[in-house]
């Protein structure tokens, strides 16, 4: 027995033109027990009429149309709203103040009476605004979970979130629901799997790179975010913040971020000392010899020095190629 039913049943014996409900009664009881009496009757009175609103509400579902509910019997469940910027919803005001609404409030029966709001709570938000007592709406016969998860998931992926607020949703659901995958996950959702695999990577970037990401949630995107936690599973998270940081100082972009946190560290080249002398005409320095490695420098005290002394210098090193060329022929 559905709840139409089971309110129904619970009020077969009460009037059949229920007095609307917040409608003071004509007389008001004075005694304990007649105060006890029209309280109950209340309470009936507003029990027939949700009966009455869910049994419209189902003969317009199976007739694929919508039924008008008071918007005082429609209640928001907490996790089910769905994010919009102020701006949005100033553009979703002004369009329902002068034309009609499309798309009807989706509902599902209350336990305790009333309809919980599974989609449309900016539009039951814009009526209440526009000052309406009424609302389109259409009967849909969820699960409590497949009605919290159908809101989580349209609130997770809309485009204005930010990849690391998506992955930010997506840990809450395994939180919320221990054990399920990413395959879950991506399925539910109706994402790619590699989609929901790039974003579930942000958990592995080091805890400085997610404290930044808290305050500028759109400092990296999915794609970034994988490639930075990769390099951090390979021992790389003190280069991978480094990088982040300039990232946020605006000195880098994303891709200069990746590539500068890939970079092998550069290895200091060992220091040479060259060694040498000096030959000194008088009081004036004649030549400078420095020596580094396989490296000889001649420096002589003016230009015409250097020109004179080159060609003893070549018949002095031709001298010497042909003796190292004899020793190596012994």
């Amino acid at each position: 027995m559905g709840i139409g039913d089971k309110l129904l049943a619970k009020t077969a014996n009460v009037e059949a033109k229920p007095r609307p409900i917040g409608q003071p009664s004509t007389s008001e009881a004075k005694t304990s027990p007649g105060r006890l009496m029209d309280a109950q009757n209340r309470i009936n009175s507003a029990e027939v009429r949700i009966a009455q609103l869910t049994a419209e509400l189902e003969e317009a579902r199976k007739a694929g149309g919508a039924a008008e509910i008071p918007l005082s019997e429609l209640h928001e469940v907490p996790g089910r709203r769905r994010h919009m910027p102020a701006e949005k919803f100033v553009e979703l005001r002004e369009n329902l103040r002068n034309n009609k609404l499309i798309h009807p409030v989706v509902v599902r029966p209350r336990a305790e009476g009333g309809f919980e709001i599974v989609s449309g709570h900016h539009r039951c938000d814009v009526y209440r605004e526009l000052g309406r007592d009424s609302i389109r709406c259409v009967l849909e016969n969820v699960t409590e979970e497949e009605a919290s998860l159908g809101a989580f998931y349209a609130n997770l992926l809309q485009s204005d979130l930010t990849d690391y607020e998506k992955y930010l949703g997506f840990r809450d659901i395994q939180k919320r629901f221990p054990g399920i995958t990413q395959a879950r996950m991506a399925e539910q959702s109706g994402t790619p799997a590699s989609v929901v695999s790039a974003l579930m990577a942000f958990e592995h970037l080091p805890p400085a790179v997610l404290d930044l990401l808290d305050e500028i949630p759109a400092l990296l995107g999915a794609n970034a975010g994988a490639d930075l936690s990769a390099l951090t599973r390979k021992g790389r998270a003190n280069q991978v913040v480094e990088a982040v940081q300039r990232l946020a100082k605006g000195e880098l972009d994303q891709t200069q971020a990746v590539r500068l946190a890939s970079q092998e560290p550069q290895k200091a080249k060992p220091t040479v000392r060259a060694s040498g002398f000096k030959i000194r005409a008088g009081r004036t320095v004649y030549c400078d010899l420095r020596t580094a490695r396989n490296v000889v420098r001649l420096e002589f005290s003016n230009e015409q020095e250097a020109k004179a002394v080159q060609d003893e210098l070549k018949a002095l090193l031709e001298r010497r190629a042909e003796a190292v060329v004899a020793e190596k022929e012994k």
